[in-house]
């Protein structure tokens, strides 16, 4: 921990940055263990959130909230399941993210929550990034490493997918 504090500029990231980790650093590693079932490469994982967490903690909420909570476990999935994918040494085998994230069984009872529960997980996590935690579309990009105009697209295509779902729940979006 003291080399992600040596690289903060002020008392204030680093008291922040201090209290994420002692709050969540066993939740990243228990979600990055349940994608990768081996605890050297979870603790690579974990590691190297904290290094994208660190390069952009004024963007992160103060202290423990369910924000924070949502956007250290979407990282640490994005790197977890980044780092399956560059082990996989068989091109041919595709990597399906709905059997790697713990995911519940959709609720039946309808609702806006309901429907956010039956979407894909990366759809699912853009969309909570977007609108639940109030990130832009090129902040987004920077904590799952990808490019602001994949971000888009990829909103673009949760909220059509999930206008899709709730129509066929007879809801309105």
């Amino acid at each position: 921990m003291l080399g992600y504090l040596a690289a903060m500029e002020t008392e204030s990231d680093r008291t922040k940055f201090e209290t994420i980790y002692l709050a969540y650093r066993g939740l990243m590693y228990h979600v990055a263990y349940y994608i990768l079932k081996n605890p050297q490469d979870a603790e690579d994982v974990v590691h190297q959130s904290f290094v994208k967490l660190a390069e952009r903690m004024a963007d992160i909420p103060d202290g423990p909230c369910p924000r924070t909570r949502n956007l250290v476990v979407t990282v640490t999935e994005r790197k977890a399941i980044d780092l399956y994918r560059s082990r996989q040494r068989h091109p041919e085998a595709e990597l399906d993210e709905q059997a790697l994230v713990s995911q519940p069984a959709p609720p039946t009872g309808g609702g806006l929550a309901d429907a956010m529960a039956s979407l894909p997980p990366r759809y699912r996590e853009v969309l909570l990034l977007k609108y639940y935690n109030g990130y832009s579309a090129r902040e987004i990009a920077g904590f799952l490493s990808a490019t602001p105009d994949a971000v888009t697209q990829t909103l673009h295509r949760a909220r059509k997918k999930l206008a899709e779902i709730l129509e066929e729940r007879e809801e309105t979006p």
